[in-house]
Parts: C-alpha cells; structure tokens; sequence
C-alpha cells in the first residue's frame, strides 16, 4: 500500500538522520505531505506521535553505542541528536531509569529493531483494509444537514445531496468535512449524508439528523483495499476488546458514522475514511 512504502521511507530516513534535528515540518515537505496528514498517516501506522518514535529510535541507537563501543558519553549523545550530556543523560534516565553510565557498567543491552521488521508489526495490525486498533474519542451531539435514503443506493443518496449543496450551499456548515449515518433495523438500512452545521439550514429541502453525544471507536479504513472486512473486524473487535466496551443501539437500531476529512482521496491508494463505532460500557 502506498502509505506504508511512504511510512517505510521515512523510518528509513529518521533512522540515518537520528544526529540532526528533525521536525514534522521539514519530514513532510520531504515526503511531499501535509505536516496534518503526515503526522496523522504515521501515527496511524506506526502507533505512536513522531516525536516519540525520533527520540525511542535516539535511545536505542543510545544503547548499543553504551554497551559496544568505548565512546564518552557526551560523544553518544551528540551522535543521538542532543546537545548536551546533561540533556542525554537526563531523557535516557526518564526512558530507561537509570543514567547512560551505570546503564554501560551493568552490561545492558537493547535491540534496534529494522524497519522492515517494524512494517511487518504494523502489516500484521491491518485485517484487509482497516486498522484493527481503533482510538476512542467522544463526540458531542451533532446536527447533520444533508439528504437522506435508501442504504442500499448510498452513491445515489451522495449525488443528491451534492446536487443540492451545488444549487443551495450550507453557509453554516462546521467545516467541508462529510458525514455519512448508516441505520440499521431489521431489515431496513438508512443512509443520511451531509455536513455537520451550527443552528439550521436555511433552506427547509435539506433534511436534518441529530447524532447524539457519544464515545466512539474509530477506525481507519484503506478505501483502495476495499471494505469487505469492515464489518467481521469491528465486530471482532466488540467482543474481544480488553476495555469492556459493547456496542451502543439508538432504541432498536444499530449505527455507524462514515467520517470523510482531508485524508479521503476517493479510491486511490492510501485514501482512509474514518468509521465511528457508538461504543459504551454497561
């Protein structure tokens, strides 16, 4: 997937530069992203911020220069991107407990894991096209102005209301960020799409849903590997997830939230489409 040959590059190119200063500015420029979608797109795949993974990746390099060559340790340090070795020792005792000397005098070593090995770690989280791993947010109570229809026809329902966004534009609208509400009871699924507004249309042609507050798990969907296993992976991850959550009903239906931002690039590689799980611990 070309996300992850553009994360892979990049981890490639953290680990020969772990001496310099790095910034998410410069990495995207470099990469030819957005710093907001870079730093989304490689704490998605990588599962932790970029500032986190540069500075475990300086400690680690940190380690094995400790136990296998005779350096100083302000030598190390400055080879670890730190300008001093106050600074070094103080974020290697905060990382590891104990100071970068008595870490050397106690024979320790640690692994440096290769980026290949990594990539395999974060391949290994994808189930098809989704992330297996959702974060948990909550989201206040929505008004979503849209259009609304039959679940089976959601193409339709979406050139509907880009008909009529086209002819009546939403000027209170939040921001250009989609939504799509799928509602399931017993055999009928309806579809509301739409942008999320302050106050009212102000024309009575759009048809308004109200999406409670609630949490939410979210997960990343690879549009361009398709969404055939969406559904089995969210709710394998409802029954088997350590926090206790279960899946949240509206009365009788079950419900889901299609959220396009910046990072839906219709259906070629790495375009990700959000899918929000109402979630709640009974």
């Amino acid at each position: 997937m070309g996300n992850f040959e553009n994360i892979k590059s990049a981890l490639v190119y953290i680990d020969e530069h772990l001496d310099e200063p790095m910034r998410v500015e410069t990495l995207a420029k470099h990469f030819h992203f957005s710093p907001y979608y870079f730093h989304r797109m490689f704490s998605v795949i990588v599962g932790k911020a970029l500032a986190a993974h540069i500075r475990d990746r300086r400690l680690i390099r940190a380690c094995l220069q400790l136990a296998e060559t005779d350096k100083s340790i302000l030598a190390i340090g400055l080879d670890c991107g730190y300008y001093s070795a106050q600074a070094f020792s103080r974020a290697f005792r905060d990382k590891y407990g104990v100071a970068p000397g008595a870490y050397r005098r106690q024979g320790l070593v640690s692994d440096m894991q290769s980026v290949d090995d990594m990539i395999m770690k974060f391949t290994n989280r994808l189930k098809g096209g989704i992330f297996l791993h959702p974060k948990i947010i909550k989201r206040p109570a929505l008004t979503i102005a849209g259009t609304l229809g039959d679940g089976n026809k959601t193409w339709e329902v979406w050139q509907a209301f880009e008909k009529l966004h086209k002819e009546k534009p939403l000027k209170n609208r939040n921001s250009d960020n989609g939504y799509e509400i799928r509602l399931y009871e017993n055999d009928t699924s309806t579809v509301y799409v739409g942008f999320a507004i302050s106050g009212v249309p102000d024309d009575a042609a759009y048809a308004l849903y109200k999406l409670p507050a609630s949490e939410y798990a979210v997960f990343d969907v690879y549009v361009a590997n398709g969404y055939d296993s969406e559904n089995n992976a969210m709710n394998e991850w409802l029954r088997t997830n350590a926090q206790g959550y279960s899946e949240r009903m509206l009365g009788n239906a079950h419900y889901c939230v299609e959220y396009y931002d910046e990072r839906f690039q219709g259906s070629e590689t790495g375009s990700i489409v959000e899918i929000w799980v109402p979630i709640e611990k009974k």
